[in-house]
């Protein structure tokens, strides 16, 4: 990126940060000076990504704050939650204290999980669980940092998939629950502008260097699919795009005020076909994107 510094001194919070995409987005933060908090559920890996970030900071002679908190966001909400150790809330009080005493320039939903099948094999569990590791924590971690964004006028980042904005067959309850964010991201986009809040959405399709060789090979087999569903975006003919390339992507997207980042665009034309010609959108899936 032009400015390596441009988020010196400011302050993110990502949710979902000990992995995947949220860890390469703090990264970036990291490297470019700004004060990062992760939240995770697992403490192992959240003490890992911490580790991970300093050692980057100290690579990069940046000076930035690196905080971490375990909250399993999906369960957040509740007043009866236990901050014992063991607990996966554990830290969920610290981390509402925190946010009371800072003013976000930056918070990602990044938290989220996949899913691989057909919808007739699924269960209400199943579409629950999904729902669950999406929507919900998207929701939850948005309404904590709402006031805290509101103090920074600060941007709140909702990482969708294509899969919210086009079906595909395969996704299991995925595209469901991503097509709820895209829902979230909007609604909140016009409730949140009166605080000075902006919301980013983020529509990218398989990111390469995080998708987890074998990660669905346990499912594809206990559903009984086809091999072809373990990969990529389902085997659905949809280019990856490089995790450090979409980082970058993002944070220049939320310094430029932009509304919804979809990765690769033309896949916005078609989300538009398929509200004015469904059939032909269909063919297109069913096809090549």
């Amino acid at each position: 990126m032009k400015n390596i510094k441009q988020w010196q001194g400011r302050w993110a919070c990502v949710g979902g940060g000990s992995a995947g995409l949220g860890l390469v987005l703090a990264r970036h933060l990291v490297r470019q000076g700004a004060n990062v908090a992760i939240v995770g559920r697992d403490r192992g890996r959240l003490a890992s990504a911490v580790e991970d970030l300093k050692a980057l900071a100290t690579q990069y002679s940046t000076k930035g704050k690196i905080v971490s908190f375990s909250v399993d966001l999906a369960n957040s909400q509740s007043p009866q939650a236990n901050d014992s150790p063991g607990d996966s809330n554990g830290d969920l009080a610290r981390w509402m204290d925190w946010l009371d005493e800072v003013s976000l320039d930056l918070a990602v939903a990044a938290a989220g999980k996949s899913d691989r099948g057909y919808l007739s094999q699924l269960t209400i569990g199943d579409l629950r669980a999904i729902f669950e590791a999406n929507v919900s924590t998207s929701f939850a971690f948005g309404q904590h940092c709402s006031e805290s964004l509101s103090r920074g006028k600060g941007t709140l980042v909702h990482i969708s998939s294509l899969a919210g904005i086009v079906a595909a067959t395969g996704m299991g309850a995925y595209s469901i629950a991503k097509h709820g964010v895209v829902a979230l991201s909007r609604q909140l986009r016009l409730e949140l502008a009166s605080k000075g809040i902006r919301v980013l959405l983020v529509c990218p399709g398989p990111v390469a260097n995080v998708e987890h060789q074998g990660r669905y090979d346990e499912l594809v087999k206990q559903r009984e699919l086809s091999a072809e569903l373990a990969k990529p975006a389902a085997g659905n003919k949809v280019r990856s795009i490089d995790a450090d390339l979409l980082a970058e992507k993002i944070l220049l997207a939320v310094e430029a005020g932009t509304k919804e980042l979809v990765i690769p665009g033309k896949v916005r034309w078609l989300a538009a076909l398929g509200i004015l010609f469904p059939s032909f959108a269909d063919y297109m899936l069913k096809n090549k994107v």
